[in-house]
């Protein structure tokens, strides 16, 4: 093999590890900003459409072996040891999931405004191929707390823009190029983030609200059977009520996880008996095809207050193309649950991983609630780093809203975030837990940047990005047109 491949293959290699492993590990972000150097250097030699795309795929074959360990150990967990097999699925899942790596690769061209371009591509391809499956995504500068405030602004989307600019600034520095332009730039957006992150940080006049999380650690949600219900319904009660009637305080909410009832209808289960609390829990309800998974809102009393219908559900997981009958219905709506601790976004399940599905689904609703909840499974993962990449990933959502979140997860890791993107009181995954939080929550309703425009103002940047690179690309071929013509003309001869 030609050795400028192997080294070829070795930075890749190298760029694949230092992505991925800040993804399950946001103490080792420091890493993030130097991820992409050695892509970077790969792609300032210019290398062929067919160089571009051999490399494309290599890196896309890296990050889907370094990237996914939890992928490949949900498939030996559910696979009941069959090594190769439960490779094959992860390397699978993988490759489709980082198809956006080797799109950018064939499309990253050279020009004047190369760095802006190369991060609006890289953007571009996760909002079009990363949220088709945004659990394997990643947020990769998630502890960079500073840094990270600017979601109030741009999103999630709009932070990894910037850093994947910073990113190439930063490269380009190193090198000796705008060095002092770059610093600059680099310590305005953490002087920003850090000054956002400290107000947020300080104590806050919102009243607190006792609000209690049951974590059940109970079989998958996917279960539709009357038995199953029942059997998971009573747990859940036995554990809630000796809690409950352990604890000194009284909770406003009792939140369960998305697991709590396997997927039973609320009508054949009978109702909830009488708890004197408000209760927050995932149900079925038929539809006309398919049925809703939804979450409802009972009352002290233990009757139906509100419902949410599903929104958003997980390709080849609640919804098959072309195949509705092993499909969910999408519900038409989006609502928010009247608790008496004050209004509640619900999310179920994935639901909370989509930056801009959460900052409409806040924006839809008049920007009225005033606090997230969200109800998760992660039984099926069978590994901790996934529950943690959802949690980290889900912090982000607070910041985008600046609101707080309380999440219970039947199996992941429950407790709640704050408006900063902190997570307290934080259970062990795979345990069984009882919380009794105390969470602020503001008064009023409101809209950050974010939760009124979502990702338009980065499609638009997206867009301009690309057009100034196209008109970049067009006048350097014509002044090479144009320079060749010259010397011709000073060439008769010739």
């Amino acid at each position: 093999m030609d050795r400028r491949w192997v080294s070829h293959f070795l930075l890749l290699l190298l760029s694949a590890i230092l992505i991925c492993r800040t993804v399950g590990n946001s103490a080792l972000w420091p890493l993030s900003w130097m991820a992409l150097w050695p892509v970077f250097s790969l792609l300032e030699q210019r290398p062929k459409w067919w160089e571009r795309l051999l490399m494309g795929s290599i890196w896309l074959f890296c990050v889907s072996q370094v990237g996914f360990p939890y992928a490949v150990s949900t498939a030996y967990h559910h696979l009941k040891g069959h090594l190769f097999q439960a490779w094959l699925m992860g390397t699978i899942l993988g490759v489709v999931t980082s198809t956006r790596y080797l799109v950018f690769f064939l499309f990253a061209f050279q020009g004047r405004f190369r760095g802006l371009y190369w991060a609006s591509l890289w953007s571009a391809c996760e909002l079009l191929i990363w949220q088709m499956m945004p659990v394997y995504g990643a947020v990769h500068i998630l502890g960079d707390r500073p840094f990270l405030q600017w979601a109030e602004w741009v999103g999630a989307p709009g932070v990894a823009w910037l850093w994947f600019y910073l990113s190439f600034r930063l490269y380009e520095a190193l090198r000796g190029r705008h060095r002092k332009a770059t610093l600059l730039l680099f310590a305005v957006t953490h002087l920003v983030g850090w000054l956002s992150l400290r107000h947020w940080s300080q104590p806050t006049t919102a009243p607190l609200h006792k609000i209690a999380v049951i974590q059940g650690n109970q079989p998958s949600a996917m279960v539709q059977s009357v038995e199953v219900g029942l059997k998971a319904r009573e747990i859940m009660l036995e554990q809630t009520g000796t809690f409950l009637s352990e604890s000194a305080v009284v909770p406003e909410v009792v939140v369960w996880p998305e697991a709590s009832l396997p997927l039973v209808e609320y009508t054949k289960l009978q109702g909830i008996p009488f708890l004197g609390v408000e209760l927050v829990f995932t149900d079925y309800e038929p539809g006309t095809q398919a049925g809703y998974v939804l979450a409802r809102l009972l009352d002290r009393e233990g009757k139906s207050k509100a419902v949410y219908r599903k929104r958003k559900l997980i390709m080849m997981g609640e919804w098959t193309p072309g195949d509705p009958k092993h499909s969910f219905q999408v519900g038409d709506k989006d609502e928010i649950l009247p608790t008496a601790a004050g209004p509640a976004l619900p999310l179920v399940c994935f639901e909370g991983l989509w930056p801009s599905f959460v900052a409409d689904f806040q924006r839809n609703t008049g920007g009225q609630a005033t606090w997230l909840v969200h109800m998760g499974s992660e039984s099926s993962f069978g590994s901790d780093l996934a529950c943690y990449q959802s949690l980290n990933l889900l912090s982000v959502r607070s910041i985008e809203l600046r609101r707080p979140m309380v999440r219970a997860d039947n199996s992941g890791v429950s407790g709640w975030i704050d408006p900063a993107g902190r997570v307290h009181e934080a259970t062990a995954p795979f345990t069984k837990a009882n919380l009794m939080l105390d969470v602020p929550i503001p008064r009023r309703a409101g809209l950050t940047l974010y939760a009124r425009y979502a990702d338009r103002p980065l499609w638009c940047l997206v867009l301009l990005c690309v057009l100034l690179q196209i008109a970049s690309a067009r006048t350097s071929h014509q002044q090479q047109v144009e320079t060749e013509a010259d010397g011709k003309a000073g060439h008769p001869g010739e």
